[in-house]
């Protein structure tokens, strides 16, 4: 008999597991009669019709551990299945071995064998390919939002300065010879006012906003005085007062976390500037041994607590915090979120951690003592 009638022949042609067939000698020993494509690839070798002995085709130990299951197939005269490791092919692994005896038709006598090799991926190993992949995912995911996020923002700003600006110039153009031509009349020109201070702060929202969502160079300056400079265009193009503290080692960050904590600011100021109807906004970065902290907070009205935190339950908010949060997630950071609600009117603050790798001054115990006190006067000032 050949093994091929106990297995479907695509199946022993295209089939992953390593399938053999087996002739046995008279003196015991065990002599591969045919193996599958897939078998003969991992081993290097080709049957072609040709016995070859195990110890010829495995190495010595691996020869003796499917010889023995061969050994327990004769002797119990059933399917045997055993788990052993095997070098078959590049590396030693965990196999599957089932052995089945062939019997002849007329004596019941065992005279073959037929098997196969089944490898077992290990769970440990499989967990982390599982792993790695969601993680590739997840990381391509947040490069495609943080990509969408700026090619959006340019766009917007670009249409607004291009063509939502120059039609609002010509409108207040046209308000003035409107005016010129019903000077005389008292309720028009009421009317008119209005008119041109809705344009007017049309004007200056457009402008901060174009301002806001333009990318920032960092290549010239670097990012301690690009952010002074930030937030000093932003304070002058709104009516917001600002403060700002900025730790001078942000300068020694890598450019891509430079880059991060830019965009973070952009994007918080934005947020400040669009919802919370605030008077007084704070920027600070200060530097520890391990790691950077960002705090951007407003005097605002607040957010309600389901909108701050993040979950499934939480308020969307487009792409702006969640590609906030993608980003610093890249570099291995986080985003905090708290605000009072709207009814308390007590602000929000937007807490940002930045780990890095540079070796920072270590503040003595008395310093780091007088640089609290100075911290909470400062916020007791603030507040």
């Amino acid at each position: 008999m050949s093994p091929q009638p106990a297995y479907h022949k695509l199946h022993w042609m295209n089939a992953p597991e390593y399938l053999f067939g087996m002739q046995i000698s008279d003196a015991g020993q065990f002599f591969y009669e045919s193996m599958n494509p897939a078998f003969e690839r991992s081993l290097g070798i080709s049957i072609e019709g040709n016995e070859r002995a195990i110890h010829d085709c495995l190495s010595e130990e691996d020869a003796k551990s499917v010889c023995a299951s061969c050994d327990a197939c004769l002797a119990e005269g059933r399917s045997v299945r055993y788990r052993h490791r095997l070098t078959l092919g590049v590396r030693r692994r965990e196999f599957d071995t089932t052995i089945n005896p062939v019997r002849d038709s007329e004596s019941g006598s065992i005279v073959k064998l037929v098997g196969s090799h089944r490898a077992i991926e290990e769970r440990a190993t499989v967990d982390a390919v599982d792993r790695m992949v969601k993680r590739r995912a997840a990381a391509e995911l947040d490069l495609r939002l943080l990509s969408l996020q700026e090619e959006v923002q340019q766009r917007i700003a670009s249409d607004l300065h291009d063509s939502t600006c120059q039609h609002l110039i010509a409108a207040s153009l046209n308000v003035m010879r409107l005016r010129r031509a019903i000077s005389d009349n008292g309720s028009a020109e009421k009317l008119l006012d209005d008119i041109d201070a809705s344009i007017d702060q049309a004007q200056r929202e457009i402008r901060a906003f174009t301002y806001l969502l333009h990318p920032q160079n960092l290549l010239t300056d670097g990012l301690k005085i690009t952010i002074e400079r930030f937030v000093g265009g932003f304070a002058a193009r709104t009516s917001l007062k600002t403060s700002l503290e900025i730790a001078p080692e942000v300068d020694k960050l890598s450019y891509e976390r430079q880059r991060a904590v830019l965009r973070v600011i952009q994007e918080a100021l934005a947020n400040v500037f669009r919802h919370a109807q605030a008077t007084q906004v704070k920027v600070a970065m200060e530097a520890a041994d391990a790691h950077f902290k960002l705090r951007v907070t407003d005097n605002g009205r607040g957010m309600p607590v389901n909108q701050a935190r993040s979950g499934p339950k939480a308020v969307s908010f487009g792409v702006g915090i969640p590609a906030m949060r993608a980003r610093l997630r890249q570099l291995g950071g986080t985003l905090e979120i708290h605000s009072s609600s709207a009814t308390r009117g007590r602000g929000t603050t937007l807490c940002a951690v930045l780990p890095h790798p540079l070796p920072l001054k270590r503040v003595r115990p008395r310093e780091r003592h007088q640089s609290h006190l100075g911290h909470q006067k400062s916020l007791a000032q603030w507040r």
